[in-house]
């Protein structure tokens, strides 16, 4: 079938139906075609952070906010081709409207739970240094005894290594290469050690 059929198919098709129809299916088409656009966007990497998307809920501009126009378009995306289904199936207006609203009230949550899900997920890669607390380590440069200062450990925690400042809480010098664990943390690049 040729583009030209196929247009001509469709403008057959479109004129064919009552203005009830032309609506809820005006409403569907126009939404499917933002919403194959916005996933074009995606795909390519436009869709991070843009203003339309944080309309509604300016904490997480990620599709996650009920009123940003991932979850309107798929609200109308549902409404739309639920309503002009239902009325296809012989229901009358105000029954095709309840199911166009209910439908598409349905599929902005499964949106709106999608996108919350997907963002629960994401990590900044930060490290916090409160989660080297209790783990172990080996000493990089020499720790001076009795928390005196200029030693360094390397931590393992979370699959990575991360170098921090460190006091010694014995008497004795701990020397290069001994293993530690990390007892408390003093400040955000300084932590407190005891030998294993």
């Amino acid at each position: 079938m040729t583009t030209l059929a196929l247009l001509t198919q469709v403008s057959q098709w479109w004129d064919e139906l009552n203005l009830a129809r032309q609506v809820f299916y005006g409403f569907g088409i126009i939404a499917g075609v933002v919403a194959v656009i916005l996933a074009v966007l995606s795909m390519i990497g436009f869709d991070h952070h843009d203003s339309i998307d944080a309309i509604g809920d300016a904490d997480t501009g990620d599709g996650g906010g009920i009123f940003s126009i991932k979850p309107l378009t798929g609200f109308f995306l549902g409404f739309g081709w639920a309503g002009g289904l239902a009325l296809d199936n012989g229901l009358g207006l105000f029954a095709a409207t309840v199911i166009a609203i209910v439908s598409g009230g349905i599929l902005m949550g499964i949106i709106v739970a999608m996108f919350r899900a997907i963002q629960s997920m994401r990590s900044d890669g930060t490290v916090r240094i409160d989660d080297a607390l209790n783990a172990t380590g080996t000493v990089y440069i020499t720790l001076p005894p009795s928390k005196g200062s200029g030693g360094q450990v390397v931590v393992s925690f979370h699959g990575r290594q991360e170098t921090f400042a460190a006091l010694n809480v014995t008497d004795r010098a701990i020397p290069s290469g001994e293993r530690v664990k990390v007892i408390q943390i003093v400040d955000p690049r300084t932590v407190l050690v005891e030998p294993l």
